[in-house]
């Protein structure tokens, strides 16, 4: 078996996470502008990751765990874009109200910064996503909140 290491599947997954957020319907791949900072988010199903992928991060593929991608770049004075370190907690609720706190952990690339985490879901219920997004020291978290429906694929 052909043991691939991290150098080499570091590309891929964001290879991967790229292509997801231009392949999924609109609404999965989003980003909302916030003074100079464009907070970038997208979900799916975790059954999508190559399974290389999957085990290089620990990421369990599943029809029944999905995943969300957060990413902060901030407006340079050229107009361009540049990623910066963000902080991002919240939870996941389902329409009865039970939640469950998300842990997301950073991967940097040398010209990205990422904030992933995975959950489990119920196949065709809304999942309510309440998270708390700080990309300054200087100012209070940005309230981050929508609700996304998956399918087990």
């Amino acid at each position: 078996m052909k043991v691939l290491s991290l150098k080499h599947l570091l590309p891929a997954l964001f290879t991967l996470l790229a292509f997801f957020s231009m392949t999924t319907p609109a609404k999965a791949a989003q980003f909302e502008q916030v003074g100079d900072y464009q907070i970038h988010y997208n979900t799916f199903t975790t059954g999508f990751l190559q399974p290389e992928v999957a085990q290089a991060y620990g990421i369990v593929r599943s029809r029944y765990q999905a995943m969300i991608n957060i990413s902060v770049l901030k407006k340079q004075a050229d107009g361009s874009y540049k990623p910066v370190e963000a902080l991002v907690t919240g939870d996941v609720a389902n329409l009865a109200g039970q939640s469950v706190n998300l842990a997301f952990r950073t991967i940097r690339e040398p010209n990205a910064i990422y904030q992933i985490t995975t959950f489990n879901f119920t196949e065709d219920e809304p999942t309510r996503f309440r998270l708390k997004v700080r990309f300054d020291p200087n100012i209070q978290p940005y309230d981050l909140s929508f609700i996304r429906r998956f399918y087990g694929e």
